[in-house]
């Protein structure tokens, strides 16, 4: 089990696979203070093939104060797929990931106006497209890094067409790639390690199917995002290169409640100190009258 979720000092711990459709399984892993303080739950998404032992010091600061449900999306290597080969890439898609949050938190009694979603990049636009027109009722959000919008190089989009033996290979050019152009390897070497450890657990099929649903489907965020009436914060750090800094700005303002929650650099938006950001967001939401 990844870096062992259930040793968290003062945090009781368990797992469900959650049926999200006749063919798929997602795994959630449900953390609960075992000295309970009041705070709103979380459902916390993390990012595109994004791993536990990345978020592993924070969700344990977090969890040590509040009830949090860490959703796998079913691009993981821990979702349970019958059929697989039959599933094509909007299975894949961030539509379907918001579905699917939507009905895990059915699931868990925490569609509800008291709960605060937060996510990382793809799951935190997923959250975003889960909580349009109201189909996930939360108190609020809390986003790291989320995308408005999804690209890839021109002379990378070779790799979205190649057969899906090849992707395995392919992830050691990625590596280099998010090494020398992306990702400031030498400043933040945490984040860099990270990313390595992320492509040894890939499942290369359903990275496949994801990349192409998000890339070639030219997923934007954009429609109906006025639709999102709760506040939002988003956080991000101006030395981050994979996300693009001008959508996230463009994304704040164009959520009615939306705010910036400026971070000093990736290393601290995965970190316990990340936890103070968002009890300080809850607080300032805690006047306001709950979402209806």
């Amino acid at each position: 089990m990844d870096d062992l979720p259930n040793k968290i000092e003062g945090v009781q711990y368990h797992e469900e696979m959650v049926t999200v459709d006749q063919s798929v399984r997602l795994r959630t892993m449900v953390f609960k203070p075992e000295i309970s303080q009041g705070k709103s739950p979380v459902i916390f998404v993390a990012g595109w093939v994004s791993i536990f032992s990345g978020w592993t010091t924070f969700i344990s600061a977090l969890a040590r104060q509040r009830d949090v449900y860490y959703v796998e999306t079913r691009e993981k290597e821990s979702a349970i797929i019958a059929n697989e080969d039959l599933l094509q890439d909007n299975d894949f898609s961030i539509y379907q990931n918001a579905k699917d949050i939507v009905q895990i938190c059915e699931h868990f009694g925490i569609n509800s106006p008291q709960t605060i979603a937060c996510g990382s990049s793809l799951g935190a636009t997923s959250l975003l497209e889960a909580m349009k027109n109201g189909k996930l009722r939360v108190r609020g959000a809390f986003l790291i890094g989320p995308n408005g919008e999804f690209a890839a190089p021109r002379g990378l989009l070779w790799i979205l067409y190649l057969p899906v033996f090849f992707y395995t290979p392919v992830t050691y050019f990625l590596k280099w790639y998010l090494r020398n152009f992306r990702v400031d390897a030498e400043k933040e070497p945490e984040q860099m390690k990270r990313y390595e450890e992320i492509f040894k657990t890939v499942n290369p099929s359903r990275l496949k199917h994801s990349a192409r649903a998000t890339i070639l489907g030219n997923y934007q965020v954009w429609p109906d995002i006025e639709t999102i009436r709760v506040p939002v914060a988003i956080a991000y750090a101006p030395s981050d290169k994979l996300h693009d800094i001008d959508n996230i700005m463009l994304m704040a303002r164009r959520l009615p409640q939306g705010k910036l929650n400026k971070c000093p650099t990736n290393l601290y938006m995965h970190s316990e100190k990340l936890v103070a950001d968002i009890s300080r967001f809850e607080r300032e939401i805690d006047h306001r009258p709950l979402a209806s």
